[in-house]
């Protein structure tokens, strides 16, 4: 089982003098070591003003999305988050999904269709199961509680709002 944490560091400097004091790019364990080099600075006064703020124990927000019998009919629609997805009958491009007859095969095609979303890439993710979509906030913490889902006018169709997230413990250390 895993868990969730969060961080937000706040800092005097631009986010070019983060991003030159602590390079990420190079990603696994270089990146690591120059994030801990980072943290060394700051505790050693080096670099000044910097504040962690860390959130133990936060939780992602979930909602679903349920179709069932024959689902969806052609150009019927939903808004997830601000972006309308089209129910069509075959070929869906953009944010379009296909329908089906099948509860589990036009779930499978929403899913597509949100993970494929680019203006919702780092905001949510989606998966299905037996005609139920799970879509989760990708950032821990209630902030996914405000995420907005509307069913527009998608017949046999059930939505529940994201819901469960939470902030767990708060606890700041300030290096000013």
């Amino acid at each position: 089982m895993s868990s969730l944490q969060r961080i937000v560091i706040t800092s005097q400097g631009t986010t070019a003098d983060f991003k030159s004091l602590c390079n990420l790019a190079p990603g696994q364990l270089a990146a690591m070591n120059n994030f801990i080099d980072y943290l060394g600075g700051v505790a050693g006064g080096s670099i000044l003003g910097a504040s962690l703020a860390f959130n133990v124990g936060t939780a992602k927000a979930s909602g679903t999305v349920t179709f069932t019998s024959t689902g969806p009919t052609d150009g019927q629609t939903c808004t997830l988050f601000g972006v309308t997805f089209t129910a069509v009958t075959s070929g869906a491009t953009g944010n379009q999904f296909n329908i089906s007859s099948t509860p589990a095969t036009v779930a499978a095609n929403l899913v597509t269709a949100i993970n494929a979303a680019s203006s919702l890439s780092g905001i949510v993710t989606a998966s299905s199961a037996l005609g139920v979509v799970t879509i989760s906030a990708v950032v821990p913490g209630k902030i996914g509680n405000g995420l907005v889902m509307a069913n527009v006018n998608l017949s046999n169709t059930t939505f529940a709002t994201l819901s469960g997230g939470l902030d767990g413990t708060a606890y700041t250390i300030d290096l000013d």
